[in-house]
């Protein structure tokens, strides 16, 4: 089964790119799909066996009430088997990888290895991601938007290369790799994000960096690991900017990196009124911004207080590539709208799914935390820079829509999974730990009395 995750994890971040550019067959787009069949059934029979003992009861009752709250929203909606049928693809395809991790925890020497091949994939980025900068500039092109590596996206590509990073700052924190190596790959796995012109860098990056340091570091040296990377992050600005500003120098809609943040005009065209600007909005044809992604639906859900709750039902708004007879319902209507996580989450799950999803997180952070703090080995070094990737995707969420990507999803449950099994693991071994002290104890006691009666 170790072989079939590494599989998995190839599979995830480069099966999509090969099918595009060998023109494979496109059934091999569903190939995550396929494994996670596979995935189900081991799951279910290993992990009956020791009635998933790993699994915390809270996320079993946080996705019970998520699946009471998806139920009610497809009752209320009246959603079609197509549609739901898509929205479980992207809701729920990946999940079977959380509940793998609690059936079959990975050792640290497996989950080296499952690292080292994650790098590799990660530092494979550099060179795909210079030949498709190369590719632009060949056609009199400028735009970063399709430097995507092999994750078919510049934005999933920069965060997937900055969760990266910050395993790598889990790893340095809890001195399992050097500061030299560090930082080596440090610059290396950061520099296609800077040929990809991806703005949102310059704050998912030092906020991932913040929250794992934080988490990580132990008193006396977290002073020491502060100055350590603002340095690290004043060198990459000292890269970043100017390579930015020099990649949109022939754009003819430039916009410097720094005049981006300090414009309140590009500001509210890029968050707020873009939408607006260029047709988008309820049955547009054109993409809104991120801030009118939020605020419509709000706005158009707020007008029946069940579907504000609940949603418009399951895969609702979700487009699909199986056919039209799978696409949902309200997919043409809100499509220029559907640019964030947060929209769909909204749309199709409601308020109380929102609400839900933000409480897994949460969970999934607390033990992310506990791990940290804890656990000395691997697993422990792996929840430092675990913690920073829940902040980066919690603030993905109103960023883009991640949650589709599996090679966003898979490794994000996978991972995640271990440590909240390695959490339970641990409160396991103190239980024992403690009631074999206690049996110690109480052997000694009854010695001692009677040895005094004696």
């Amino acid at each position: 089964m170790h072989v079939f995750i590494l599989v998995i994890i190839c599979c995830v971040t480069l099966s999509e790119y090969l099918v595009k550019t060998f023109d494979l067959p496109p059934f091999l787009h569903f190939l995550p799909e396929m494994l996670s069949c596979v995935l189900i059934v081991y799951v279910f029979v290993v992990g009956t066996r020791d009635r998933f003992r790993l699994v915390a009861p809270k996320y079993w009752l946080a996705f019970a009430a998520l699946a009471v709250v998806i139920l009610c929203g497809i009752i209320k909606s009246g959603s079609g088997s197509g549609s739901v049928i898509t929205g479980m693809r992207f809701y729920f395809r990946a999940l079977p990888m959380f509940f793998l991790a609690a059936v079959l925890p990975p050792t640290d020497d497996k989950l080296r290895i499952q690292l080292k091949l994650l790098l590799a994939l990660a530092l494979l980025q550099l060179p795909v991601a210079g030949y498709q900068r190369w590719i632009i500039y060949s056609a009199d092109r400028y735009s970063g938007d399709d430097v995507r590596g092999t994750l078919m996206d510049s934005g999933i590509l920069s965060i997937f290369l900055i969760c990266a990073v910050l395993i790598l700052v889990g790893l340095l924190v809890k001195q399992r790799i050097s500061k030299t190596w560090f930082t080596i790959l440090f610059f290396l796995l950061l520099l296609p994000t800077t040929i990809n012109e991806t703005k949102v860098t310059v704050i998912f990056l030092p906020l991932g960096l913040l929250v794992s340091l934080i988490v990580g570091a132990k008193r006396g040296k977290r002073l020491r690991y502060a100055v350590m990377t603002l340095i690290a992050l004043v060198a990459f600005g000292a890269i970043f900017v100017p390579v930015y500003d020099m990649l949109e120098e022939h754009n003819h809609y430039r916009v410097k990196i720094m005049d981006f943040f300090t414009s309140t005009q590009e500001i509210d065209k890029y968050l707020v009124a873009h939408g607006r600007h260029t047709g988008g909005g309820i049955g547009g044809t054109k993409l809104a911004g991120r801030g009118d992604s939020i605020m419509i639906p709000t706005a158009y859900l707020a007008r029946d207080p069940v579907d504000l709750a609940f949603g418009l039902g399951l895969g609702n708004a979700s487009p699909s590539n199986l056919g039209i007879n799978f696409e949902g319902s309200y997919y043409r209507l809100f499509r220029s709208l559907l640019t964030t996580s947060f929209a769909f989450f909204l749309i199709e799950l409601g308020v109380c799914g929102l609400i839900l999803i933000g409480f897994l997180y949460w969970l999934m952070f607390s033990d992310c935390v506990a791990v940290a703090r804890a656990d000395e080995g691997l697993t422990g070094a792996l929840a430092v820079g675990w913690t920073g990737v829940i902040a980066i995707f919690i603030l993905a969420t109103v960023y883009n829509v991640s949650y589709q990507f599996p090679s966003m999803s898979y490794l994000y449950w996978y991972f995640t999974g271990a440590i909240c099994a390695r959490r339970v693991a641990l409160k396991l071994d103190h239980a024992r730990r403690t009631s074999a002290a206690s049996r110690a104890y109480r052997a000694t006691d009854t010695v001692d009395e009677r040895t005094l009666s004696t």
